[in-house]
Formats: structure tokens, C-alpha cells, sequence
């Protein structure tokens, strides 16, 4: 394997590079020692491509600017940045610990544990709001827990800037109409056009986040990504004494909590991060009775709890001042992993001096703010009123995991989920830079395009003589690549870049960790028409209908298979394709094809085809 030229470096004469952790859409991240005094930090380089977009590095300065001003033992902050042989950087602290997604998928959360997650939660988002920062993307896999000495579980929420410089790569300076999330947890003012997001939005996906603690499921799931974000608009918030095991007592309140949170009015939701937290509090009270052992709906058994001390810090936000008390709390034994656990995963985190297990978070009257942002990631297209029209512009994938401002209104707004959002990880433990497939967002299908920008239209009138039959192992065909995409966003910079080869055995690769999406076949069966491999395209456009019925009325996609009308080994599987799969969708480009097209032959089977599809 080539070695990273950036290993054993030394950036602006402070940082000596030891060794990568992980990478992503915008760039890498690596293990650095802060040289002389020691001290490990986590550098993440944005690639060297963005330092040339000046607009970019005015808004990489200002973001990482507003991150270091984040000073709360519950958020994440940047220490330094800088650009160093031409790629800008950020420098944070090296910290160990794992994420809340994978605490939830390891083992049940209680609910009093779950609760005192929240409270911390809150805190963070209560300090960063009072900054005028809004995340936008908080879900489980953005919220990191370590377990600190003598007092227990430590939250830190992570990515509170990265989300607006993802957002602004590769757009236009005015174009302001794009949403950033994740869907699953989505407020319903970020799927839609003109909704005004600010510190309420993050409340919302607090009580997502909160349901799937106690639940250990979301409150709402689907396969396909409209209907998942129309719930979040219109669907009645489920209870979630239906989705525990019944031998759970649920503290009185909890769903009365959750409702709030996740009002679909914002104005009906906690005005602030810091009335949740009171809220919590209530519900705690200042005695946590102990549980005895429960059996969560996995199976699984919660430790009995005992009660500890634990520290619960104010904050006043005006004056810095901090106050510290020991309360008596309730809290499940920490119990070691089972065989098979990972030594922890790596994070960036802020150079925080608290250490204390709850935080409280006191504002004066006025000190609360709220802010915007833009993000970036993969796209889709929803309408102000959730409907996505046929052929309303291309919608492809960015590189985080359903995260932003919106400004003047337009009929349709992009929903952009960038994978770089992944927290990252030691490679030892978790992939770098894969998003799970419940995370990234596929393009909308009815209006995704192919995503290269040079590519020549094809006017061929033959398939290739050197194309496979639709049944082989064309992966096979493909010549082994040095490296691989790890996102589906990535793959379609290859196809950008006009790195097609590259981006075929990326998709291959992808579409076996994500066997449910449609945008990967429906990339690859671009992929392949463009290389006159239509009998090929065609099956992988068959599959990208299986798993979305969405592409059947895809522009590219019926032009496409209208095209391969004017091959004879291809005209057959074409017609029944069109007839009998795309059915009334195909049958304005059919009409269009039969008056226009430069073939006699695609002329005259698209006219056929027209009078028979009613």
C-alpha cells in the first residue's frame, strides 16, 4: 500500500502527524501530537480542492471561528485551524469514548439513565444556541459518551460547524434554499420550504433521540425517505408505553416530555434548551427510587441501580461562573462489556477544563440566541408541501448522516445529507467514513440525473460488441481499482471527476453494504449506458425500481431505455421493459421520441410503443 505523505510531518511547525484515523467526503483525519509539550490532537484536512474556492475559505475561517468560541464540557469545540501546503485544516482534542448509536445498539438504556443523557444534552445545546449556533443534526451517532472517573456517563454533542462548510461546498454563495438532516430525525420546519430553523429544531430531534433510548426503535420508520419525512410532519407522536417491554416503569411524565419535544409546531415544543432541562429535572425530582432488574424488548437485562454521588455543575452563560454541588442520584452499576467489545471509539472533542457528571445551564433574561446554517449531504427534492414534482432538477448525493438554513423561499427545496457527518472513528474499531444505510439519504428518484456533468450524450445505434450479457458478473469484468469510494457520495465526485471505472467498482461495492437502496443501481445503469453496455444498464435499471419504485418515472432512466430502441440486441427486452415496467411514465418521452428522434428505427418502435401503453 502507498504510504500517506502526510505521515511523520510536521504542520506549521506544531503538529507531527503519527498516523491516519479515518476519512470522508471533505477529507481525512489524523492522529497528531502537539509538539513540544506532547498533548495528542486529531487533525481532520479538508481537501486541498476547497482551498482553491475563495468564498470557501472565508466561510472555513468564520465556521471554525464561531466552533472555538463553543467552551462547554458538553460540546465539541476546534482548538486551532490554519492551511497547511495548501489544504485547510482543523485541530481538535484526541479523546476516547463511543458514540450514543452505538451505546443504543449495544445495549438498552434505562430510563432514568436515558433521562440523565438528555439533561446533558440539553446543556450542550443550551450553551451553543446562547452562541448563536444551531447543529441541526443531532441524532445518536453525533452524541458521544465517555465514562469518567467518579462520575459515570459524560456526554459531548459533536460536528456543530462542519454542517454549514458542507452545505456551501460547490454552491453557489446565494443559493440558500438548502435543508440539511438526517430524516430519521428531521423537526417537519426542515423537510418543507420556508421553514424557520433555530434552537427549537434541535429540541425536536432531542425527543427522537430520547424515544429511541427508552425504545430502543425510533418513533417513526420507513423505507422510503418521503414517507419517513412526511411522518415526522403529519403523523401522530406514537406512545411509547406501546413500545417497551411492559415490565418497564416509566418515570411519570416521560411521554408528556416527548410530545412536547416533538410538537409538530415549533411554538408548541420548549422554547429553549435550558426549560427542557428543567423539565428533566422534574421528572427526576431529587431522588431517583432504584430500580430492580427489567427486561428490556431485546431480551437484555438493565443492572439493578444504586445511588451515587454526582456532580452537578451551573454555568452561568454572562458572567463564566461555575458552581458545583454533589446530589444523590440514581444510576445503573456500570457493568464491563461482553467479550467482543471494541476498546472504544475515537473522537474530536473540545479541550473542556469541567468534568463533571450533569450540567445545568443558567441564562439571563436575553441571553439566549439562536442562528442558522447551511449544510451539505446526499439529496433529495421535497416541495413545500412534501410532493416531489417529475423532473424538478437533479438531486445526487454530498458527502452526514437524515443535518441548515433557509432563506427566500423556493418551490423546491433540496434536502442535502452529507456522510462526512460521520463522527470519526479509530479504523480499528469502525469503518471510516461509511454511513449505515438507514443514515445517508438516497436521491430523489424521480428527478436524479447522471451526475457527470462532461458526459456526452450517446447517440450510438448499437450496443457495443464488447458488452457482457445482461447475466454475468460484469463486476468481475471491471479492473481491480486502487481505491474504492466509501460513500455513495464520493462515487458520484468519480463520476464528476470522469473517474468512471473507479465509480462502477465503488457502486458494486456499495450496493452490497446497502442492498436496499435504488440509487445505486440506477448510478450503474448510467454508468453502463454511457459505456453502450445497455443490455447491462437495462438490468441494473430494472433493479433500481425493485428496491424504489420511484424510478420509474425517471427522466434519464426512460430516455435511456428509449434509446436502446435502435439496437437489435437490445430493442426486445427495451420494448417490454418500457411497456410493461415504466408503463404510463414512458409515455410523453415515447411521444416526444416518435416525432424527434434522429433514428427511423427508435421512431418507429417509440410510436408503437405509444398507442399501446394506455
Amino acid at each position: 500500500a502507498d504510504v500517506d505523505p502526510r505521515i511523520g510531518s510536521l504542520v506549521d511547525g506544531r503538529y507531527k502527524i503519527h498516523e491516519a484515523m479515518a476519512s470522508g467526503s471533505m477529507g481525512a483525519v489524523y492522529k497528531a501530537e502537539r509538539v513540544p509539550v506532547g498533548k495528542l490532537v486529531a487533525i481532520k484536512f479538508l481537501h486541498a480542492s476547497y482551498a482553491k474556492d475563495s468564498e470557501f475559505l472565508t466561510r472555513f475561517e468564520r465556521e471554525t471561528r464561531v466552533m472555538s468560541k463553543l467552551s462547554h464540557p458538553n460540546c465539541v469545540s476546534v482548538v486551532d485551524f490554519g492551511v497547511w501546503e495548501g489544504a485547510p485544516y482543523l485541530v481538535m482534542e484526541y479523546v476516547a469514548g463511543k458514540t450514543l448509536r452505538a451505546t443504543i445498539d449495544a445495549d438498552p438504556i434505562g430510563p432514568h439513565r436515558a433521562l440523565n443523557l438528555t439533561r446533558q444534552i440539553a446543556a450542550g445545546l443550551a450553551h451553543a444556541h446562547s452562541q448563536g449556533v444551531v447543529h441541526r443534526d443531532i441524532k445518536p451517532a453525533n452524541i458521544m459518551i465517555s465514562d469518567e472517573v467518579g462520575t459515570g456517563d459524560h456526554v459531548r454533542i459533536l460536528d456543530f460547524g462542519l454542517a454549514r462548510l458542507r452545505g456551501h461546498v460547490g454552491r453557489d454563495a446565494t443559493q440558500t434554499n438548502v435543508v440539511v438532516g438526517t430524516p430519521n430525525y428531521m423537526a417537519p420546519e426542515q423537510t418543507i420550504g420556508g421553514g424557520t430553523i433555530d434552537a427549537r429544531t434541535d429540541l425536536y430531534a432531542v425527543g427522537v433521540v430520547l424515544f429511541e433510548m427508552i425504545a430502543g426503535e425510533r418513533p417513526y420508520s420507513s423505507d422510503d425517505t418521503l414517507a419517513l419525512l412526511g411522518m415526522h410532519r403529519a403523523a401522530p407522536i406514537p406512545n411509547l408505553a406501546d413500545r417497551i417491554d411492559r415490565s418497564i416503569a416509566l418515570p411519570m411524565g416521560v411521554q408528556q416530555l416527548i410530545d412536547k419535544l416533538m410538537a409538530k409546531a415549533p411554538d408548541d415544543r420548549f422554547q429553549s434548551a435550558i426549560e427542557l432541562a428543567q423539565a428533566v429535572e422534574e421528572i427526576l425530582g431529587p431522588r431517583v427510587s432504584a430500580e430492580h432488574q427489567i427486561v428490556s424488548p431485546r431480551g437484555r437485562h438493565e443492572p439493578a441501580s444504586t445511588a451515587i454521588g454526582i456532580a452537578a455543575t451551573e454555568v452561568d452563560i454572562d458572567s463564566g461562573r461555575v458552581a458545583t454541588q454533589i446530589k444523590d442520584r440514581t444510576e445503573p452499576v456500570r457493568q464491563p462489556r461482553k467479550s467482543g467489545g471494541s476498546g472504544g471509539l475515537i473522537f474530536l472533542v473540545l479541550l473542556a477544563a469541567a468534568a463533571a457528571g450533569v450540567y445545568y445551564v443558567k441564562f439571563r433574561p436575553g441571553a439566549a440566541g439562536s442562528g442558522s446554517a447551511a449544510g451539505s449531504a446526499t439529496v433529495i427534492t421535497v416541495g413545500p408541501a412534501g410532493a416531489v414534482p417529475a423532473g424538478s432538477g437533479s438531486a445526487m448525493a454530498s458527502v452526514v448522516s437524515i443535518d441548515a438554513p433557509v432563506a427566500s423561499v423556493a418551490p423546491v427545496v433540496p434536502i442535502v445529507i452529507d456522510a462526512a457527518v460521520a463522527p470519526v472513528v479509530d479504523a480499528a474499531v469502525d469503518p471510516p467514513g461509511v454511513l449505515d444505510a438507514s443514515e445517508e439519504i438516497e436521491m430523489d428518484p424521480a428527478a436524479a440525473t447522471n451526475p457527470d456533468p462532461t458526459a456526452d450524450e450517446v447517440t450510438a445505434d448499437e450496443e457495443a460488441p464488447d458488452a457482457p450479457e445482461p447475466t454475468a458478473d460484469v463486476e468481475a469484468k471491471l479492473p481491480v481499482a486502487p481505491t474504492r469510494a466509501q460513500t455513495v457520495a464520493e462515487a458520484i465526485q468519480m463520476i464528476k471527476e470522469g473517474k468512471r471505472t473507479l465509480a462502477m467498482s465503488s457502486l458494486h461495492a456499495l450496493g452490497k453494504k446497502s442492498p436496499k437502496r435504488g440509487d445505486i443501481p440506477f448510478l450503474l445503469g448510467n454508468l453502463y449506458y454511457d459505456k453502450l453496455w445497455w443490455g447491462v444498464a437495462l438490468e441494473h435499471y430494472k433493479l433500481a425500481i425493485q428496491k424504489n419504485g420511484g424510478y420509474r418515472s425517471n427522466g434519464t432512466l426512460i430516455k435511456n431505455s428509449i434509446r436502446m430502441l435502435a439496437s437489435d440486441k437490445t430493442r426486445r427486452t427495451a420494448q417490454g421493459f418500457l411497456r410493461y415496467t415504466i408503463k404510463r411514465p414512458a409515455l410523453s418521452y415515447l411521444k416526444t421520441a416518435a416525432k424527434n428522434d434522429p433514428n427511423g428505427v427508435v421512431r418507429k418502435h417509440a410510436a408503437a410503443l405509444a398507442r399501446s401503453i394506455r
